[in-house]
């Protein structure tokens, strides 16, 4: 299955659906049958605008921008439909990393409670922290979101912009600097520059001269299983109508897909206090992927194994690996966490020694 076949899991063609910000890469096209209706914050003709001034965008990707049917945030995602008198009318909502950057994710939520029918399904792709540039900042709370709800926030704040950029990371593996991330990258790879001065200066100017433009930030920061409680705890406290059906790990993001529910349906389960729990420990074991630890246990787990099933040509094989791996790591400040990678290469080479 690829990532569209994913994302699209539980929508046909069928069905009436609304796809939010496609831009030039829809996940349900209409020109591929889908009956979707596209929302933008952008008309089409300032879509593809913007698009043929983006030197990011290849020219011949232009042509794939459709029509916009609605206008205006996905915040707003049920007044919109509400004006149409089309309340509770769609089958689906398919989504492409664009829930992180919702100032308001509860009432957008809320929103589409309205414009789908019972049982209807959201779908959304939306990036891992682990492999993206949130990588160095910590997942979000629920108090983050019920604060932005009850002030009825429609745009990020200064906070949350300040803090997408001082912890923005990159790699940096001696060679070259790239902002494309994968699974498991060496930490000691992941930096963020020194640029508090500027972003402090920044945050006072835009206060002191009670600037009211709208600055893109990702307002929420996930991992599989933070995104999920998050989405439970707002069932249990009735703020948002929505059961997780499936989280798929895609790698660098994950494939969300929740279903409509009547308010208060399964919201209070009588073994929440478990799931909630298995998910609080899930949270923190994603967490440690990202932490030199976690990796150096996970390189000495692997010698081991090559030690006790793997053949000596394998092993060999293996020496050149971990080392490279432990020249990155001893870029490190926590040089301390690869002593039991050097260890572990010290032991092959004895068995290669021996061999011989």
């Amino acid at each position: 299955m690829d990532r569209r076949e994913s994302i699209l899991k539980y929508i046909s063609k069928s069905q009436a659906g609304i796809e939010i910000g496609p831009w030039f890469s829809p996940i349900a096209p209409k020109r591929d049958g889908y009956q979707c209706l596209v929302l933008d914050v952008f008309d089409t003709a300032t879509l593809r605008e913007r698009a043929s001034k983006d030197p990011n965008v290849h020219q011949s990707l232009i042509a794939n921008i459709e029509e916009v049917d609605l206008i205006g945030s996905s915040t707003k995602i049920g007044e919109l439909i509400g004006a149409r008198g089309q309340r509770n009318a769609f089958d689906y909502i398919v989504s492409s990393h664009n829930f992180e950057h919702l100032p308001n994710p509860i009432r957008f939520l809320r929103g589409c409670a309205e414009a789908l029918k019972p049982e209807g399904m959201l779908s959304m792709a939306i990036p891992d922290r682990r492999g993206c540039f949130d990588y160095l900042r910590p997942v979000t709370r629920l108090s983050e979101w019920i604060q932005a709800f009850i002030d009825e926030r429609e745009r990020p704040t200064p906070a949350q912009n300040f803090d997408s950029r001082e912890a923005f990371a990159h790699i940096n593996d001696g060679a070259k600097t790239s902002f494309a991330f994968v699974r498991a990258t060496p930490p000691a790879t992941v930096e963020a520059d020194l640029d508090l001065e500027r972003l402090y200066a920044d945050w006072q100017l835009r206060s002191s001269n009670g600037d009211e433009n709208y600055y893109d930030a990702h307002c929420s920061v996930f991992t599989p299983a933070s995104f999920e409680l998050l989405i439970r705890d707002v069932g249990f406290l009735r703020l948002a109508p929505f059961d997780v059906v499936e989280i798929v790990d895609a790698g660098c993001e994950f494939h969300a897909h929740l279903r409509l529910c009547e308010p208060g349906h399964g919201a209070n389960p009588a073994d929440y206090r478990h799931v909630r729990n298995e998910l609080l420990h899930r949270i923190q074991d994603e967490a440690a992927e990202t932490s030199h630890a976690w990796q150096s246990q996970k390189m000495e787990s692997e010698i081991e194994r090559v030690l006790s099933n793997d053949t000596i040509e394998a092993a060999h094989a293996r020496i050149r690996e971990l080392e490279q791996s432990i020249y990155v790591l001893r870029r490190s400040t926590t040089w301390r966490a690869t002593e039991p990678l050097r260890r572990g290469v010290s032991m092959l080479r004895a068995l290669r020694g021996k061999e011989r």
